[in-house]
């Protein structure tokens, strides 16, 4: 069967171009047919009330607990329904369990579209963690990757970690707050060496997060250990930007495995 791609744009980042990266991925010759949708909770979230419920349930309210020992209020589901119907600015500063957000998006897909040929792709505001048994506690994630594969452009400004003298800078400065404005003053000083809200080369990372995407859909997983292939995993900025920035785009290994699902696809 033709190999088709579906990427969503549920996400309120100016600088992110799902056109750009849907001819980005037809340029890679492994999909038959790729598409660029609006929202896919607006697509597929009715009944309304009944998805606002499921996403506010996913919730994390404590950092180091699993347990879902907390009642979903009224006004929780209330806010999901205005982040659902929203086209304004839709960062919300909560926190969700990747796995199961995932698992609410995936029982929304329609069983026309549910077969393996198809690749979902969700670029999403929302933030969300994965539970590390090592640490005990939840992690903040950029991506995480099923059926269908959900990317947050809220995470890849949030969860690797940023030059320690930024954050020096921020805590020493503006007492703890992020956005104090004493902290804005003092970020120029790092502008270029982390992604950041609206930035201009946004795009281009989100690219090889969509083949990070492919690559687990198609191929034996999304990551790489070499840190200059876009498959590659990075927990701090700086690595981001040389994976995702430089060229060659892909290790050898990697180009390989490429070529090969190129082959199979012209096949």
């Amino acid at each position: 069967m033709p190999l088709r791609a579906r990427l969503y744009h549920d996400s309120s980042a100016k600088n992110l171009d799902l056109s750009e990266i849907s001819k980005y991925l037809v340029e890679k010759d492994i999909f038959d047919e790729v598409e660029v949708r609006e929202s896919f909770l607006k697509r597929y979230g009715n009944p309304l009330r009944e998805t606002a419920e499921k996403l506010a349930a996913v919730r994390v309210h404590n950092l180091e607990t699993q347990k879902r020992n907390f009642k979903i209020s009224n006004s929780e589901v209330q806010f999901e329904k205005k982040l659902i119907e929203s086209d304004e600015d839709r960062i919300t500063g909560a926190l969700y369990d990747g796995f199961r957000l995932g698992k609410v998006f995936t029982d929304l897909i329609p069983e026309d579209e549910r077969e393996e040929f198809y690749l979902h792709v969700v670029f999403t505001d929302r933030f969300f963690g994965t539970w590390k048994s090592e640490t005990r506690r939840y992690h903040a994630r950029v991506s995480v990757y099923g059926f269908p594969s959900i990317i947050s452009t809220t995470g890849i400004v949030d969860a690797p970690a940023r030059p320690k003298g930024f954050y020096r800078i921020e805590k020493h400065e503006g007492d703890g707050h992020r956005y104090n404005l004493r902290v804005l003053g003092r970020r120029n000083e790092f502008e270029g060496d982390f992604v950041d809200y609206d930035d201009k080369r946004l795009t281009e990372i989100m690219k090889g997060y969509v083949m990070q995407a492919a690559f687990y859909h198609l191929s034996s997983g999304p990551f790489c250990a070499d840190k200059r292939c876009r498959l590659y995993n990075p927990h701090l900025q700086e690595n981001i930007l040389s994976a995702q920035l430089t060229s060659p785009e892909f290790c050898a290994k990697h180009q390989s495995i490429l070529e090969r699902l190129q082959e199979k696809a012209s096949g």
